[in-house]
């Protein structure tokens, strides 16, 4: 008869899990690709370089070419990739252990989680945030800027008790996300328009305001189709309710202002042509325009409504933005709603 294999004491004790060798807790932000304007053209990762984009294992990190005008690597993740920037101590988890560690990120607000690879090191402490994620990463954990978060790090065997947020290291840049004063709202929902182009360079140097004289259910329809007689297209919708949509990322050309789209962001606001804007969407709008103005360097001079942006050249004009920004149809009434507001 076969002998049994003894079992086990029944107060005998599961082994103690590994206990984290990093971890923090508290707010987020988003971070890395070609729309993220708050590290500039040139700026690297502190746990890559350029070497790396030939190495498999890390070259999935990144889009397989620079954004336009871009040369460091921060603007060549690709935003879909589930990476993290933390302010990691490099004496206990060295930098070399970072290029190859797998973070675990947890929201504790629906107990989502993800694996993550650390690319960098950030945000500013003056951000008053712990980490900074991939925009996709974040989206699929359900998080918008400001939700609190927490990151870990496990090892095979227990470690050292979790550090504290580190200091900047000596010799090291002070992280990313300094730039921009202002979060960016929520987006809603990114509804992608087919209907845009490369700027091939362009540097923003203007918002323009329109009115979708329609509803948001055929503006979002009238966005999607390509072809036809009048494709068309804008960065952002904004709904009456004061929800965001982005049909078109800010490093493409969306199809809004007739020979002024390669240098200008487009905002659409839903609304007919003889109302105003409601107040939850005035409010989304002033914010809207505020973070692209202090994003991309924009003077509040340069928003305009859509007839009467510099280089619009539709024959016969439009009576765009209509009502919105008050009852007269002129750049004096948007320029006085932007000082009012913005």
């Amino acid at each position: 008869m076969p002998k049994r294999k003894p079992r086990a004491p029944r107060n005998a004790k599961k082994p103690a899990a590994a206990a984290p060798i990093f971890q923090v807790e508290g707010k987020m932000s988003t971070f890395g690709g070609p729309d993220d304007h708050g590290v500039s053209p040139t700026e690297g990762l502190a746990l890559f370089e350029p070497p790396d984009l030939q190495d498999p294992k890390y070259a999935s990190l990144f889009l397989p070419a620079p954004p336009p005008g871009t040369s460091g690597l921060a603007r060549r993740l690709n935003p879909e990739k589930y990476y993290l920037a933390c302010r990691w101590d490099y004496s206990q988890t060295p930098r070399k252990f970072l290029r190859d560690a797998v973070a675990v990120v947890f929201n504790p607000e629906n107990k989502r989680s993800a694996n993550a690879r650390p690319a960098d090191w950030g945000p500013n402490v003056d951000t008053k945030r712990v980490t900074d994620l991939s925009p996709g990463m974040a989206a699929v954990l359900g998080l918008n800027t400001d939700d609190v978060v927490r990151v870990s790090i496990s090892a095979s065997a227990p470690g050292p008790p979790p550090p504290k947020i580190a200091r900047v290291p000596k010799g090291a840049r002070p992280g990313h996300g300094t730039r921009n004063r202002h979060a960016k709202p929520v987006i809603k929902k990114f509804v992608e328009s087919p209907n845009h182009s490369s700027r091939n360079g362009a540097p923003i140097t203007m918002v323009v305001l329109h009115c979708t004289e329609a509803s948001l259910d055929s503006t979002l329809t009238h966005f999607q189709t390509a072809g036809g007689t009048n494709p068309v297209s804008a960065h952002y919708v904004i709904d009456r309710n004061g929800d965001i949509y982005q049909t078109v990322r800010e490093s493409d050309s969306a199809w809004h202002c007739m020979g002024a789209n390669k240098g200008s962001v487009g905002i659409e606001h839903v609304a007919l042509e003889t109302q105003a804007l409601d107040r939850p969407q005035a409010k989304a709008s002033a914010a809207l325009i505020r973070w692209l103005l202090e994003q991309y360097e924009i003077p509040r001079s340069n928003v305009f409504g859509h007839d009467f942006t510099p280089g619009y050249n539709r024959p016969g004009g439009t009576s765009c933005p209509d009502k919105l920004f008050g009852p007269g149809h002129s750049q004096a009434t948007v320029a006085a709603w932007v000082e009012a507001n913005v």
